[in-house]
Formats: C-alpha cells, sequence, structure tokens
C-alpha cells in the first residue's frame, strides 16, 4: 500500500504507460462528464478506457513530451497529460493510432472522442498556451496534493516558456483552479448533444495568489 506522502513530478517515458493507463481510468472510472458521454454504459467504459488510454499516450502525449507523473515511494499514483502550443503530430503517427482507437474505443465512442478533440480546439485561445486534458490522481492513496503538484509542475513549465495554460472541467472542480489563479471564462459544449463544461484560462505572467 502506498502511504501518504509528499509526491515528486518527473517527465514519463514509455516504461510509464501502464502505471499511466491505471491511475488515469480509476480518476475517471465515474462522475466525470466527459468519460459518461464517450462511454455512456459503465461495463463498456471499464473495459475499452485502457486501451483508448493506452494508445493516447503511445502516440500523442509522449510524442509531445507532455505527459508527467507523480510519485510516492516510487510508486505512480498520478498523471496529467496535456497538449503543448503548436505541436502536430506526424501523419505517419496518426495513421497508426486512428485504427488502433477506432479499434480500442468502438465507432461510436470514437465519433463522440472526435467532438470532445473538436470542443478543445475551438475552446483553444490565440494566445500561445498548454492545454490540460487529463489529470488524475490514484483515489485509492489518502489526500497528497497528487493533482495540486501536478498542476503547479505544469504551471511553472507553462511560464518557463511564455504560455497560459487552459482545460475544460465540471462544476464541481472550476474552485479547485481558481484556487490556482484560472479563471472561468465560459461554457464550452461537447457536440451538440454532450456536456457543458466549464473552460478555465490561467494567462502566462499572473503572480500566485
Amino acid at each position: 500500500m502506498v502511504q501518504s506522502g509528499t509526491p515528486t513530478i518527473r517527465r514519463a517515458t514509455e516504461s510509464d504507460i501502464e502505471d499511466i493507463v491505471r491511475v488515469i481510468a480509476l480518476a475517471f472510472e465515474s462522475d466525470d462528464p466527459i468519460e459518461d458521454y464517450v462511454f455512456p454504459d459503465p461495463e463498456v467504459r471499464a473495459r475499452r478506457t485502457p486501451g483508448m488510454l493506452r494508445v493516447l499516450v503511445r502516440h500523442r502525449y509522449l510524442p509531445a513530451e507532455a505527459a508527467i507523473v507523480a510519485e510516492i515511494d516510487g510508486v505512480i499514483v498520478g498523471a496529467l497529460l496535456w497538449i503543448p502550443h503548436g505541436f502536430r503530430n506526424t501523419a505517419l503517427r496518426e495513421a497508426i493510432s486512428g485504427p488502433q482507437l477506432l479499434w480500442a474505443m468502438g465507432p461510436a465512442a470514437t465519433r463522440r472522442g472526435i467532438e470532445v478533440d473538436a470542443a478543445i480546439a475551438g475552446s483553444a485561445p490565440a494566445e500561445p498556451h498548454n492545454y490540460m486534458v487529463y489529470l488524475g490522481a490514484d483515489p485509492t492513496v489518502p489526500r497528497s496534493g497528487i493533482g495540486r503538484a501536478l498542476t503547479r509542475w505544469l504551471i511553472a513549465e507553462s511560464e518557463a516558456h511564455g504560455r497560459a495554460l487552459c482545460g475544460i472541467c465540471k462544476d464541481a472542480n472550476v474552485g479547485y483552479y481558481q484556487a490556482m489563479d484560472f479563471a472561468r471564462l465560459a461554457g464550452t459544449r461537447i457536440g451538440s448533444k454532450g456536456p457543458e463544461l466549464n473552460f478555465m484560462l490561467r494567462p502566462a505572467g499572473v503572480t500566485a495568489g
């Protein structure tokens, strides 16, 4: 059992994929509007989410150097995945990952996943930014500031490159991000019938409150 303690943050590597998948799948297993929309059936979600995450981490986030993990006692207990400003995946990786995602998710979930990607792209600000997509902490670990440590790391990384930091979240998480100097700017709907989420932005150069 992992003991409560101060998490250490580092960049993820290929060998971390299965731990990242485990942590994020657990964190998003329930009470997440996007996952509930992409995989409405809980049994299908539990079965298909790991395969989807495995493809995304391997072919989208690791090539972008946009994955970090949190460790306590040498065990990965949290992960953060984001889209760096200006990053474009190679045509080869898109060609490889597309069929793999379709196989992992199924046709209906793949269509809804495309709507999620479109909502992210449509809500992205014009200014240079990093866009947070997945932030998850192992729910079996006592409260240890895992999510906050991961977010603070990415805030520092974004500031070092003069970039804003943004993402979308459910209503219950708005206060969490406001405490780290994010502002809620608008609502963002997934597709035409999906959930409406909150777009949160932390501009570059904000003095920590």
